[in-house]
């Protein structure tokens, strides 16, 4: 994965993804109240998504398979930003930004790529990279594997709890690249996604892929 999408090894604004991690968290919870009944392990696949909108329908609460404020309150995970409303919107505009980035690492343009970058990114082992290295990194890559594909099948969106202005997206993506010569390379992982609110709107300010 490393040589074709350096981008999704990156690691959070904190540092590396912890165990207690919002989704394990949630999921621990869900598995507790015998609404999931899958792995302690972060990923937003279909079980998981599954998981919580079943909670959200007992609940009384909106189904949409993501981790609002009213969501949160009701799993007794702390936190919990905003009205339904509020939060919501922000969510859709979290998991919008997340997908229009995809499209753009898609169409192998740094132009359309950059704008979704803070002006540095916790970025592969953890370092702080200015998107002037992210542009060259990805430079190499284009050359390399020329045209490429993604498809987002899956994706949690939260509110950081107690933190204004940031949130998580752990998404499960199919990506295929390919060069000149060869066959396509096709691989599914889960991204963890930590974005935070700007005046331009949100952004990525780090990025890890779940081992």
């Amino acid at each position: 994965m490393r040589l074709y999408l350096c981008c999704f090894c990156c690691f959070l604004l904190a540092g590396a993804l912890r165990a207690d991690d919002l989704l394990p968290k949630v999921q621990r919870e869900l598995k507790a109240q015998k609404f999931y009944f899958g792995e302690i392990d972060g990923r937003a696949n279909d079980e998981t998504v599954a998981a919580i909108e079943r909670f959200q329908v007992a609940k009384g609460i909106d189904r949409t398979g993501q981790l609002d404020g009213g969501t949160l309150r009701a799993l007794g995970v702390s936190g919990g930003h905003g009205g339904n409303h509020e939060g919501a919107r922000m969510l859709d505009d979290c998991n919008t930004c997340v997908l229009h980035y995809l499209q753009a690492w898609e169409s192998g343009q740094w132009e359309r790529e950059v704008v979704f970058f803070t002006d540095t990114v916790n970025y592969y082992d953890d370092q702080n990279l200015s998107r002037d290295s992210i542009r060259d990194i990805r430079a190499r890559e284009n050359h390399q594997w020329p045209r490429r594909k993604s498809t987002m099948l899956n994706r949690v969106a939260s509110l950081e709890p107690g933190q204004d202005g940031l949130a998580q997206v752990t998404a499960r993506v199919r990506t295929e690249v390919a060069g000149d010569a060869g066959p396509p390379r096709v691989r599914t992982e889960d991204l963890v996604f930590r974005l935070q609110k700007t005046d331009q709107g949100w952004r990525i300010a780090a990025l890890k892929l779940l081992e």
